[in-house]
């Protein structure tokens, strides 16, 4: 089975209805579903062939839509790159991915180095926009598709091939590509449909989903692939800086059924004045996700209150091993922290620091996972892969418990990661850049509470004898380095840092005074 098949199927049960909606523009299911074809004859006309990568760097746009389902049915891995990373930290993962072609928006082309890409051939490069004049090199997207044949390429595939490469930011200061395979991601889809099938009163095609967070994200991806399974409509959220105000709005013009978003998106619409609040008709939600981060017990209390006949619900998983858990809406004031049970066709364990499985609630372990959907390796990073998969376990690194009704609750995380406003930001990368400072002697990144984003970024330094910066200096030297969610909000300047016998700093004792009263460590 291809993962473009939901789109391939609909087209032919609903060929006039709008399978996707991005502000004024909408496509039907048979125009949709001819695109990615054109698409996928287009790329198969450049040489493209089962197996090769193509890198995507693009705000939201129907046309992400087109792209992946046009690789998909051609055997061609994806390689969505976040859009907010600089151009040196997305040269990165265009290189390990070892990507042949790179389709790219008109907003990125004017800081894309091409001698920085040499696996990338000149007319590999494809540019998504209306831009009049672009350089000789790239090829314009619409033209590419312009003399395409529409019907479906004959291309052999199979369920174990990989569908994208996930870069996660790394522990060891670089991303890592999780390689995703078609399988697991069609079990992500069955589970969906699995859940969605016999709710009473629900017919799966009358979904209207509202894909928020980027569509280069594994939640979004996934999302808007199950959306197009059923044969409902994606309606495709503009990137850039978040409105509340236009999401309201949104919800209320499209009809919008359903949507996920991460607690400071969440957070911002609860603070909205309470005349706009009031100024928009959000009757056609039914369900509402929370990801990516802890929704503090104040935030989730207003939430229920404002988002009312609106089933809620929260998530934890990762790239690495898909949705793993939900709390459903019926739990979520009586297990306030808790991240819920596994979904259905999920088993999980703890196992503590002596590599034995837990069986006692309450004590605290690494969470691992035995999910269909889980990740088969980092991308030419067998070390790391090794660390993280341990036969048909994976695991992401969180520390967890459960309680004596089988609830799970996160408590730490084992590899130091901090996630700020729903992005996930690997203290080593921020480290990797300020070490190389004249300056800096150690230095030592941790997250930190914040009310509106879970988490910011804090460096502590310690400076070489004699050296003399300030922190806005180390700031700005971090900005044409760092994209801007990983860059440092404050910077501290400590004599030393608690430390091992060997040497190690101690972030988890950095870490303790900042959290001090707060109902969370993560």
């Amino acid at each position: 089975m291809n993962l473009a098949d939901g789109l391939r199927i609909n087209s032919w049960r609903f060929p006039d209805k709008v399978a996707a909606v991005y502000e004024d523009n909408r496509v039907t299911y048979s125009e949709l579903n001819a695109r990615a074809n054109k698409f996928a004859q287009a790329m198969l006309a450049k040489g493209f062939r089962r197996g090769d990568k193509v890198a995507i760097i693009l705000y939201n746009c129907i046309e992400f839509l087109e792209i992946y389902h046009g690789l998909a049915r051609i055997g061609v891995i994806s390689v969505p790159v976040n859009f907010r990373l600089v151009p040196e930290e997305r040269e990165y993962i265009i290189n390990n991915s070892d990507a042949k072609g790179l389709i790219i928006g008109e907003e990125f082309i004017f800081d894309l180095r091409p001698q920085k890409l040499p696996k990338i051939k000149p007319h590999n490069c494809i540019v998504v926009g209306s831009i009049n004049q672009l350089p000789r090199y790239m090829n314009g997207y619409e033209n590419l598709l312009r003399d395409q044949p529409h019907h479906e390429p004959m291309v052999d595939s199979n369920e174990a091939d990989l569908f994208y490469l996930g870069y996660t930011s790394g522990t060891t200061g670089f991303p890592k590509g999780a390689m995703i395979q078609v399988r697991g991601t069609l079990e992500v889809v069955k589970n969906a449909l699995l859940r969605n099938a016999n709710r009473p009163g629900v017919n799966m095609s009358d979904r209207v989903l509202l894909a928020i967070m980027p569509i280069c994200h594994s939640n979004s991806i996934w999302a808007t692939l199950i959306t197009l399974w059923m044969g409902g409509t994606n309606v495709i959220f503009p990137s850039g800086k978040f409105n509340a105000e236009k999401v309201l709005a949104t919800i209320e013009k499209e009809r919008v059924t359903t949507t996920s978003m991460v607690p400071t998106m969440i957070i911002k619409i609860l603070e909205l004045p309470e005349e706009i609040k009031c100024k928009y008709d959000i009757s056609s939600l039914t369900s509402l996700g929370s990801s990516s981060a802890p929704l503090l017990s104040k935030t989730k209390e207003d939430a229920l209150k404002f988002f009312k006949n609106v089933k809620f619900s929260e998530g934890y998983g990762s790239t690495e091993t898909g949705a793993l858990t939900t709390l459903r809406h019926k739990d979520q004031m009586r297990k306030v922290r808790s991240i819920g049970k596994p979904n259905p066709g999920i088993e999980i364990k703890l196992v503590n620091e002596k590599n034995k499985i837990i069986s006692n609630p309450g004590e605290v372990g690494v969470l691992w996972a035995k999910a269909p959907s889980a990740f088969v390796g980092y991308y030419k990073d067998p070390v790391k892969t090794k660390e993280a998969i341990d036969g048909e376990w994976a695991t992401a690194g969180d520390m967890a418990y459960f309680d004596d009704e089988g609830y799970y609750f996160l408590v730490d995380r084992k590899n130091d990661m901090i996630i700020s406003g729903g992005e996930n930001i690997y203290p080593a990368e921020i480290e990797e850049v300020l070490s190389k400072h004249p300056a800096v002697s150690e230095v030592a990144v941790i997250g930190v509470p914040h009310e509106k984003w879970g988490e910011e970024v804090k460096a502590l330094v310690l400076l070489k004898d004699e050296a003399k910066v300030n922190e806005e200096d180390l700031i700005n030297y971090c900005k044409e380095r760092l994209a801007g969610y990983k860059r440092p909000r404050s910077i501290e300047f400590v004599k030393d840092f608690p430390r091992t016998a060997t040497g190690k700093i101690l972030k988890r004792t950095l870490r303790q005074s900042y959290w001090v009263g707060q109902e969370r460590a993560i």
